[in-house]
């Protein structure tokens, strides 16, 4: 541990150095900076400053003609000399800043594309601002204008920019993170809207209409359960028949949410959407699902609103009076298979994790999160062809649909389970 320095203690070391082969360095615990290098040709004093991926040494003159006293108040001096030296040299605007992040970090994230987006916009004015200036108070007036009009976005961007000064703190490029303690703008409240299998057949037919490729691509997702962004960007060359004669999608670890492949059997309704929408797109495409041929489906949001208009039309034209459909989302979808799947078909609650490519998330043990690779192949092959034919069963009903509580629908329901 170092000592405080004092000069009958220097003379001590000074006198053991003169007859040393070695220099003998001295820390002072005043003032942790300084430090006096001993020798045979006497002793002097130095301030040692760190910076980022390097550090600056600058002496302040020979013991004993400098003392202690004088040596801390020209380290003190030095130090606050040389970080405004620094840091006018190395000033960083909040976009070099982000730069670099990218560079260094979001580029080897599978989403990292999708957050720099999100930064970018967020930041907006301020990066081009000097990063050092940047205040707790910029952030939260940034943060709670995108909050006015869309507030959990909000929160997904105060993460990303949480995480994005966290960096820059840990590397150095920043001596405080001006966001640290800083609250959501708005509470989350997690989402349990699961549209029953009635309202599925509702979305089914309505996809109908809504022709290729969201409408292949909804189909697509309500039979295999999969998520929207991997549905979507779905190649050509991950569908191939098995040496079971099974047709599987293989969706590839560089595209999957949790960085593992897993292979899908398709059902045979699955398999008659898939040979439709290969048969619609573009010629040569690699993409399944696309609009230009070069690159996956994208505008979710203006299509899932012509999919509600088309189910609001069917609605309405069914001659039954009912209330519109409560408000849902693609990713509902899931939920949806989930479980149905379990309270109706009476699949196991593991086979439908692995059905969603969930790791694990019907187990409480770590060592089955981490560790369990079983693909449940044959298991989750089961469980989606019986979750199409269930689908099949009730699209051939074609029952009037009517809002859960009536007692006609009631009584449908019942009927049809």
């Amino acid at each position: 541990m170092p000592a405080l320095l004092t000069d009958s203690a220097i003379a001590a070391v000074v006198a053991e150095a003169a007859f040393s082969e070695n220099r003998i360095e001295l820390v002072d615990a005043g003032e942790p900076c300084l430090r006096l290098r001993a020798g045979k040709r006497g002793a002097r004093w130095s301030v040692l400053v760190y910076r980022v991926g390097d550090r600056i040494r600058v002496r302040l003159g020979s013991w004993p003609g400098v003392r202690v006293a004088e040596a801390r108040k020209g380290a003190k001096l030095m130090k606050r000399q040389i970080r405004v030296t620094v840091q006018a040299e190395d000033a960083l605007t909040v976009r070099d800043l982000l730069d670099l992040y990218n560079r260094r970090r979001l580029s080897q994230l599978r989403r990292g594309s999708g957050t720099l987006r999100s930064l970018e916009a967020g930041l907006g004015q301020l990066l081009e601002r000097d990063a050092h200036t940047v205040t707790r108070r910029d952030i939260g007036v940034v943060v709670d204008r995108i909050a006015d009009r869309a507030p959990i976005h909000a929160n997904r961007t105060l993460a990303y920019i949480k995480s994005f000064f966290s960096w820059a703190l840990s590397r150095g490029y920043l001596e405080i993170n001006p966001v640290a303690a800083m609250a959501k703008p708005v509470r989350e409240v997690a989402r349990d809207r699961t549209p029953d299998l009635f309202e599925l057949v509702e979305i089914w037919n309505a996809t109908g209409l809504l022709a290729y490729p969201f409408g292949h691509a909804v189909r697509l997702l309500i039979l295999t359960a999969g998520r929207r962004d991997e549905v979507a960007a779905m190649r050509v060359r991950e569908v191939e028949f098995g040496l079971n004669g099974d047709l599987c999608w293989t969706l590839p670890a560089d595209r999957s949410k949790n960085g593992r492949s897993i292979r899908t059997a398709l059902s045979a309704s699955a398999r008659t959407v898939l040979e439709e929408a290969l048969g619609a797109r573009p010629t040569n495409s690699p993409f399944v699902f696309t609009t230009n041929g070069t690159s996956p489906i994208s505008g979710w949001s203006k299509a899932k609103s012509r999919l509600d208009a088309l189910i609001a039309q069917n609605r309405s034209n069914s001659g039954i009076k009912v209330d519109a459909m409560p408000p849902w989302r693609i990713h509902d979808l899931r939920r949806s298979f989930a479980t149905l799947a379990c309270d109706i078909l009476m699949i196991d609650p593991a086979v439908a994790d692995r059905c969603l490519n969930h790791i694990g998330a019907s187990s409480t043990s770590t060592i089955s999160r981490v560790y369990g690779r079983n693909e449940m192949f044959d298991q989750r092959k089961d469980a989606l062809n019986r979750w199409a034919a269930l689908l099949e069963k009730s699209i051939r009903e074609q029952r009037p649909c009517v809002p859960a509580g009536n007692a006609e629908g009631t009584r449908a329901r019942e009927d049809s389970y």
